[in-house]
């Protein structure tokens, strides 16, 4: 064994910060970590330690801010972070606002989460005042499934704001089934045509064996759709179905051997990636292969 840092991290039962130490292990990367409430314990970070200590990806401060503006859902989705609850109240406008001027006048830009942002009928109406107020300006992220997208009425109220994006999770068509892909793909069309700009779409697998047709659809897709696409497996958190972990190596073997069998132009940008996301570019496409914490 061979202590590598100490570091920080968080307690998996109270969400206190608790110190933390990274160790090298028979090839495989650990982290041991301590609470004062519920003891030590230890979780595999990365089963291969070679492809953990080599990559070389960029550091750089995180300035964006996430707001959680609905705990409510339209879906259930097998890996969602939260535990969506559709009878909850959603914290009004003026609540929003006033958390956002305590924030600093950094114009730093804001992404809007939820669960699911469009299940609010004032989503529009948020907007407006989020950009009304003094300071510098922030751009807005919308994250969202895209189901209620495809509500033509709806989806023409975002038409004419400035500095707002779109993060779209499509998946794979058997993640949340063929009627739910359906609808998604409609709310993609319907927020081209209302020229919505949407920056990314995101790819949630459960296992490996998705991975082939999620890289061939963003092939079919190519740049008519967004400037970036995503690919991640979940993680054991929210409402995790208990299948294996798959790791960022695992993700990134899938990927190189795929590329290679289908002869794509494959190359690798560490350099803008972080510890949980690895940038690559197939075909001039940049996709970013995740897996989350």
């Amino acid at each position: 064994m061979h202590i590598l840092e100490e570091t920080l991290s968080v307690c998996e039962h109270c969400y206190r910060h608790v110190p933390a130490t990274r160790i090298l292990r028979d090839g495989q990367i650990w982290l041991g970590k301590t609470c004062p409430k519920h003891g030590y314990v230890e979780h595999l970070v990365e089963p291969n330690a070679d492809f953990y200590l080599n990559y070389q990806y960029g550091r750089h401060a995180l300035q964006s801010y996430f707001l959680e503006v609905t705990n409510r859902c339209n879906l259930k989705c097998p890996h969602c972070y939260q535990m969506p609850d559709a009878a909850s109240l959603d914290p009004s406008i003026d609540y929003i606002l006033n958390l956002i001027k305590a924030w600093p006048d950094d114009g730093y830009p804001l992404a809007l989460v939820g669960a699911e942002p469009t299940v609010r009928k004032d989503l529009p109406e948020l907007i407006t005042a989020i950009q009304s107020l003094p300071g510098k300006p922030r751009g807005i992220m919308i994250l969202t499934n895209g189901v209620n997208l495809a509500d033509a009425e709806y989806t023409k109220k975002f038409s004419g704001f400035k500095d707002l994006m779109w993060t779209i999770g499509l998946n794979h068509p058997d993640y949340q089934g063929h009627t739910v892909r359906r609808k998604q793909m409609e709310g993609i069309k319907c927020a081209i045509e209302n020229k919505l700009r949407i920056k990314n779409v995101s790819y949630t697998l459960e296992d490996l064996t998705q991975m082939e047709y999620c890289l061939e659809e963003i092939q079919q897709f190519g740049t008519s759709i967004c400037e970036q696409y995503r690919i991640r497996c979940g993680a054991d958190i929210g409402r995790y179905p208990g299948s294996p972990k798959i790791f960022l190596s695992d993700l990134m073997k899938e990927v190189r051997e795929i590329s290679k069998r289908k002869k794509w132009d494959y190359k690798e940008d560490p350099a803008k990636g972080n510890r949980a996301h690895y940038p690559v570019i197939i075909n001039g496409l940049p996709i970013k292969i995740i897996q989350w914490p």
